[in-house]
């Protein structure tokens, strides 16, 4: 023993020395040569180690449906869906949407049934989850494979894994029972309540009745029909559905509360009859019923209540001095306002076209005043009024006036003498500049004079006569206008 003890020992410093490891201690190497030994051991005898572990599915997913023999509509199976690794899960496994047509689904809302089994001699655990399934038509049925994917093991590798197919059969609801629902237990009851109590006319009298049944989805529960009473009017509430589960969100069954509300519109003696609620035993398959006792009650007259006080002199009081007299003539004003502002309202796009058509007849009429002789001669007149040697209001007016662009061949047609003022105020404009020019005033007195006779000669030209210089009439007249331009170029 001492030089096997002396061999292992320089083993461990050999180890320390070749892999860098801080220390192996005596107990540790043994262990090791033994772990060693005991796998060459089991692969000489043929038995499940590391190979077959190796070889084992890091994931195992099974569906399996407890269902009642037999499945009507109405009824609530279940489906477990256990999903197993031999090792563990470092994240929740991601479960499946679940669709089934003709079916209603509710998937699994708390935590996994925590479980454990052994295959193969390979110890598995993992959790269990279950959907509840309740069919609404008959039919078979199929419950698809479902994938599930988790992390397992120490590196938190992604796995996965699909179950197998699971089919059933749904048998149609028997016309026997009516609106029964398949439920493991049923608990019905009822509770009042009285506002005020005695009651009496103008009270109110609430009924609610609870339906508590295991295993059963809780819109699937039937209402329960709260009928008219003579004497009340019956103000029916939303019904109050609510899903029950253990505590951990595990799926336990359905509760559905149906509320009513009687008003008491007379006194008398009254009675609120009996009521029956049906369904089907989920496990006898036979029909079962709650019978719900009635209830009489009493209405009472609405008591008479004398105020300590005067309500009407108290109100007259305080609209003492306060009280607004309307004339009749501000109501006339008022209605006809309003039929004005709705007039207008109706007609508001006559009006906006009239306004625009308006305005461009306003125009118009601006320019063409604009462009009238009378315009250009008022603006002439301010501006003989002034000493600016310009004369560019002059011309304008004198090409409206006389439909010349200049002066000469403008006084051309008047005579000799409007000629020869014509070229003295030319003479003096274009010339030499004098002293105290004169020529504005000699040129303003002689355009007065000049529009009268443009005005006077100005007639309106016949439907189909020929223009002024086409004329023969006035051709030697426009021969001498010629002449008078030619001489002033």
């Amino acid at each position: 023993m001492s030089s096997v003890h002396r061999i292992l020992t320089l083993l461990a410093g050999s180890a320390t020395r070749w892999f860098g490891l801080p220390g192996v201690s005596m107990s540790g190497l043994l262990g090791f040569v033994g772990l060693i030994g005991l796998m060459g051991l089991m692969g000489l005898m043929g038995l499940p180690g590391v190979a077959a572990a190796q070889d084992t599915p890091a994931l195992r997913v099974s569906a399996t449906l407890q269902a009642p023999a037999d499945v009507r509509v109405g009824a609530t199976l279940r489906l477990q869906l256990e999903v197993l690794t031999p090792t563990w899960f470092t994240q929740p496994p991601v479960l499946p949407a679940l669709d089934i047509p003709g079916a209603l689904v509710t998937a699994p809302q708390g935590e996994g049934e925590l479980v454990r089994d052994t295959v193969g001699g390979v110890s598995y655990s993992g959790l269990r989850y279950t959907y509840v399934i309740s069919p609404t038509a008959p039919g078979a049925m199929q419950v698809p494979a479902l994938s599930v994917t988790a992390k397992v093991g120490p590196g938190g590798q992604v796995a996965s894994g699909v179950s197998k197919p699971v089919s059933f059969s749904v048998q149609a609801r028997t016309a026997s029972a009516g609106q029964a629902v398949a439920a493991g237990k049923m608990d019905v009851t009822q509770a009042f309540s009285l506002a005020p109590d005695p009651l009496i006319v103008g009270g109110r009298i609430t009924r609610a009745v609870t339906q508590r049944a295991e295993g059963v989805q809780a819109m699937l529960l039937p209402a329960v029909a709260l009928p008219d009473i003579p004497g009340f009017k019956r103000y029916p509430r939303e019904p109050e559905v609510t899903t029950l589960d253990d505590g951990r969100g595990g799926f336990v069954g359905g509760q559905r509360i149906d509320r009513a509300d009687y008003v008491a519109q007379q006194a008398g003696a009254f009675r609120l009859p009996p009521l029956t609620v049906r369904w089907r035993d989920g496990a006898t398959g036979q029909l079962a019923k709650s019978e719900l006792p009635g209830r009489d009650v009493t209405v009472a007259s609405a008591p008479t209540v004398t105020p300590p006080f005067s309500l009407a002199e108290d109100l007259a009081r305080l609209r003492h001095g306060l009280r607004w007299v309307i004339p009749s003539a501000w109501l006339a004003w008022s209605a006809g306002l309003l039929a004005a502002l709705v007039g207008l309202s109706l007609t508001w796009p006559w009006w906006q076209r009239l306004a625009v058509a308006l305005r461009a007849r306003a125009a118009r009429a601006a320019a063409a005043r604009r462009a009238s002789e009378a315009w250009h001669w008022r603006a002439w007149r301010r501006e003989a009024r002034t000493q600016s040697p310009e004369l560019g209001a002059f011309y304008r007016w004198l090409r409206v006036a006389a439909g010349a662009r200049d002066l000469r061949a403008a006084v051309a047609p008047l005579g000799a003498g409007a000629r020869q003022t014509a070229a003295t105020v030319l003479q003096d404009v274009y010339g030499a500049p004098q002293a105290v020019p004169a020529w504005r005033g000699l040129l303003a007195k002689s355009s007065l004079q000049w529009r009268k006779a443009w005005r006077g000669r100005q007639k309106p030209a016949p439907a189909h006569g020929l223009p002024q210089e086409l004329n023969p009439a006035h051709a030697g007249r426009t021969a001498t206008a010629q002449d008078a331009q030619g001489r002033e170029r």
